[in-house]
């Protein structure tokens, strides 16, 4: 279907003239059957296809004929890089007089800068904080497009997305599902009242096969093999090089940071000529933007030599030096965890894939599930580029469980909404957000979700749901008067600043007498909101800390007789966290940090922006039981934890380009606040190390914005 056809489906000239400009000239099949399947009109609709088979645009049309109509849309991802990323994509429809807004923090922010956005990019659980605050906005939302709808799978944002997709349901919203290939897509199209797209269809054809360490050869599901050289030890390195040596653009996807790093150091020490490009100034120029100076030096001299790696240890600037430089195809081998195949658009001509991975509970390497290969292997080809691309399996026992991952279908999406977690979360925020008040409405709204449709009906968890509320009334979050809840004040604030009720629990339980830095630091480091996600830090590290931590104050409080072993490990791992974030806190170089805990910058910041978000709703907590002293000094916890400074800082450290280093220097030469700043002759700043004319240029016109100087001034 020519594009142009697209006009008489209601789409406007002018859009269809900037698909045209964009180089879409044509609807591939999988686009063109969710036309015929009911696009352009208010049905609901799934599509499962591969990755790379242009779902996005699919979703784009549905949110642009939305907004023609005078609605708004909303297009919903997982994770906060890959919003940032579908925001820049969808700039383009600036063009079209559209205004394009995110959101992806703030939880109990109404968002009221959004009043006037036709089109707004959000996670999956900031758009479920505005289903609960209820912006007076959300009213205009007509379509909302859910990507990555797989990661219902997910026990922690699955049943985030089934909660959407239930309040959606009670709505006029529609409902534009994307999903990779998944096993039950029928099931799911019913559950969402949806016609289903359910296409085979990939722009470059997908050649898979294994590597068969016997015979020293790739195998390859359509009959052929090809001959690899055995020179190195390591199968992943081995078919890198390989393939390299053969002009191919390689994707090595490996279960473990450590070793993606050892991997691209091993492949630039070989002798190999990669065929990579010269580094770009502007990839450079990314790189310098990260924190860590040994990141930037090592990372650089991989890169000199047509090699990168990528994982969640890295900065976001080194990620996207790395994610830049292989796109402009200034290298040859990445080397990646998987966490970069679960969103990032990074194509490759050829794909290696590890499919044994460390399973902690059981101490044993333990074999991926099929959709996760899929999911991998799916980066195989670059459009306009390759005619074929292929996927290798890398490191399967046998012939027999290769084939398993190359010929068996992917695992059915299965609803995780009945944990114990989910439930604690979503019940509370059912009756604080006024949608239900007694058990039958409460279970009417979960009678929505896929975990009552796979679970044999309601009934099957209703007792859960009792249960549920029973421990929300004993923790103060709910009132019951007879068959009728009601939340208190704690469970409603509790609800908006989206932290689990158990974490608030806890903290009013545990937290220290006085205000004490590491202490409360400590609390929040071992609350469920902030262990269930945070970053490993490796176990030979944290037994150095483990006697101090059994000695710490929180330990006293609790008692180590009262815990488990599991909250004794907690208790240890969190403590370490805290001693992270007390050295970040209080301006330890960040090199130094990571090398002493053994921690990637991406660590570093991923604890950060958790410790935030709690500590800063913490204070919220506090206030709201009367201990306002108490909420001051978390608020500028929360801030110290944000920018990484003392306290003395804070008010420096407001400035657009003023971070932790040039806030301090300012400081050591008797600059304290922005009035200081104000009175500091450009020349005298100019002359501090890490102020050049730039900086200080756009300090000036910072300090004139906030009022600090006049307009004539500087």
């Amino acid at each position: 279907m020519r594009v142009e056809e697209l006009e008489k489906y209601g789409l406007r000239r002018d859009y269809i003239e900037l698909l045209l400009k964009r180089g879409i000239e044509r609807l591939n099949p999988v686009q063109e059957d969710a036309v015929r399947q009911g696009l352009f009109t208010d049905q609901n609709l799934l599509v499962s296809s591969p990755t790379a088979s242009g779902k996005t645009l699919i979703g784009e049309m549905g949110i642009v004929r939305a907004v023609q109509a005078g609605w708004k849309g909303v297009y919903l991802l997982p994770l906060r890089a890959l919003a940032s990323e579908k925001y820049e994509e969808f700039k383009i429809l600036e063009e079209l007089g559209f205004k394009i807004g995110i959101t992806t923090g703030d939880y109990d922010s109404p968002a009221e800068e959004l009043e006037d956005k036709d089109v707004i990019i959000a996670t999956y659980e900031r758009f479920d904080s505005l289903l609960r605050i209820k912006p007076f906005w959300i009213s205009r939302v007509r379509v909302v497009v859910v990507d990555e709808l797989h990661m219902i799978n997910d026990p922690e944002r699955g049943p985030v997305v089934e909660m959407i997709i239930a309040r959606l349901k009670a709505s006029s919203s529609r409902v534009i599902g994307l999903s990779a290939t998944i096993g039950n897509p029928a099931e799911l199209a019913e559950w969402l009242e949806a016609r289903l797209v359910n296409l085979d269809w990939r722009p470059v054809k997908l050649r898979e096969g294994y590597y068969d360490k016997k015979s020293g050869k790739i195998i390859f599901n359509d009959g052929s093999s090809e001959d690899v050289e055995s020179d190195y030890d390591e199968r992943v390195l081995n078919l890198a090089v390989h393939s390299a040596l053969k002009g191919f653009q390689v994707l090595a996807f490996v279960h473990n940071r450590r070793r993606v790093e050892e991997l691209a150091e091993a492949t630039a020490n070989t002798t190999v000529d990669l065929k990579a490009g010269r580094l770009d100034e502007r990839v450079v120029e990314t790189l310098m933007e990260s924190p860590s100076r040994m990141e930037r030096e090592r990372l650089l001299h991989l890169m000199e030599r047509g090699v990168g790696y990528h994982h969640a240890g890295l900065s976001m600037p080194a990620r996207r030096a790395v994610e830049e430089a292989f796109r402009r195809r200034e290298l040859q081998v990445v080397y990646a965890t998987p966490t970069l195949a679960a969103g990032v658009n990074l194509p490759a001509r050829r794909v290696i894939v590890s499919v044994k991975r460390y399973d902690p509970s059981s101490s044993k390497m333990v074999n991926i599930p099929v959709f996760e290969y899929k999911q991998m292997a799916g980066r195989a080809g670059r459009p306009r580029f390759d005619e074929i691309g292929e996927a290798i399996i890398a490191d399967a026992r046998s012939s027999g469980e290769a084939l398993k991952y190359l010929r068996s279908g992917v695992e059915s999406v299965v609803s995780k909404i009945s944990s114990e977690r989910s439930l604690r979360i979503h019940t509370l925020s059912i009756i604080a957000g006024g949608e239900a008040r007694d058990r039958k409405s409460i279970l009417e709204i979960y009678a929505h979700t896929l975990g009552s449709r796979q679970y044999g009906g309601i009934d099957a968890f209703s007792s859960q749901v009792e249960k549920t509320i029973k421990l929300l009334v004993e923790m103060k979050m709910l009132e019951s008067n007879g068959d009728f809840y009601k939340a208190t004040r704690l469970g409603r604030l509790t609800s908006l600043t989206y932290l689990d009720p158990l974490t608030v629990h806890y903290y009013v339980k545990n937290k220290p007498g006085e205000y004490d830095e590491l202490d409360v630091l400590h609390v929040v480091t071992t609350t469920v909101d902030y262990s269930r996600g945070r970053p490993y830090i490796p176990e030979d590290i944290v037994e150095i800390y483990e006697e101090e931590a059994l000695r710490s104050q929180l330990a006293r409080r609790i008692g180590l007789g009262k815990m488990s072993d599991q909250e004794i490990d907690n208790l240890i791992v969190g403590y370490v966290h805290a001693l992270v974030l007390r050295d970040w806190i209080n301006e330890v170089d960040e090199d130094r940090i990571t090398s002493r805990y053994e921690i990637g910058p991406g660590d570093l910041y991923a604890m950060r922006e958790t410790a935030t978000w709690i500590t800063s709703s913490l204070a919220k907590i506090e206030r709201l039981l009367g201990n306002t002293a108490f909420s001051n000094q978390l608020n500028k916890l929360s801030l110290r934890i944000q920018y990484g400074v003392r306290e003395d800082a804070l008010e420096l450290i407001r400035l657009r380009g003023i971070g932790r280093v040039r806030a301090r220097v300012l400081i050591n030469h008797g600059i304290r606040t922005l009035a200081d700043l104000a009175r500091t002759p450009p020349s005298k700043l100019m002359s501090l190390p890490g102020f050049g004319q730039r900086i200080v240029e756009s300090i000036i016109e910072e300090l004139k914005r906030l009022g600090y100087l006049g307009q004539g001034q500087g």
